[in-house]
């Protein structure tokens, strides 16, 4: 029996842009090892989950050119997505490093409260470390999946795929997009930079900022 050709339309997708940016690796790891000995110094570490969590870093004149390339970068994704981003300036409004020990991983989450674009900068990433587990946001799609036929591919019919970390590699998202990492197998830790990108209105001129 001919089969006749459908042609398919993408709809409603789920977008998830990544570059390598190792330029950024040293002034990043020297603020973030220096938060990170802060943080372990105020508080005990989590038995279930062990890993350190900084305060915020925003500011820091070490991470600025970092904060400035997230800000344009959320900016351009969300213009090439189609939004009217001439009405809107996207800051950098959350940007934090953890270290995840042996054992630690992260649950399944987003980012609410006004965040847009969600994202990671990886410092370390070692052999058998965890990697990141991005999950379809459709309740419905997951709900009515069926069985697979290749999981270590990407297709329309994958409930979740993983991005494996490694330094200087950064990951964005909409912030409506879940993720989570799987356990960390390795004794070395993994360290990463976590940012959220909102946005506010603006008259003149348009384009990424700052603050």
């Amino acid at each position: 029996m001919s089969q006749a050709i459908l042609e398919p339309s993408s709809l409603f997708a789920s977008m998830v842009y990544t570059i390598k940016k190792p330029e950024f690796l040293d002034a990043t790891l020297a603020a973030s090892d220096e938060a990170l000995a802060k943080a372990k110094a105020a508080r005990p570490m989590n038995e279930t989950y062990p890993f350190v969590m900084s305060n915020s870093m925003i500011g820091d004149e070490r991470t600025m050119p970092l904060e400035r390339f997230i800000a344009e970068s959320a900016w351009a994704i969300l213009d090439n997505q189609g939004y009217q981003m001439d009405q809107f300036m996207a800051y950098v409004s959350e940007f934090w490093v953890q270290e995840h020990f042996k054992y630690s991983g992260m649950e399944q989450h987003v980012h609410p409260y006004g965040v847009v674009i969600s994202g990671f900068y990886f410092l370390t990433a070692p052999q058998g470390g965890s990697v990141i587990e991005l999950h379809d946001p459709r309740p419905g799609k997951v709900q009515a999946s069926l069985p697979i036929k290749e999981q270590t591919q990407v297709r329309d019919a994958n409930n979740m795929l993983h991005v494996t970390p490694e330094p200087g590699l950064m990951v964005f998202s909409n912030a409506w997009l879940p993720h989570s990492f799987t356990r960390n197998s390795s004794s070395d830790p993994m360290k990463f930079i976590h940012f959220n990108v909102s946005v506010r209105p603006v008259e003149q001129p348009s384009g990424p900022i700052i603050v």
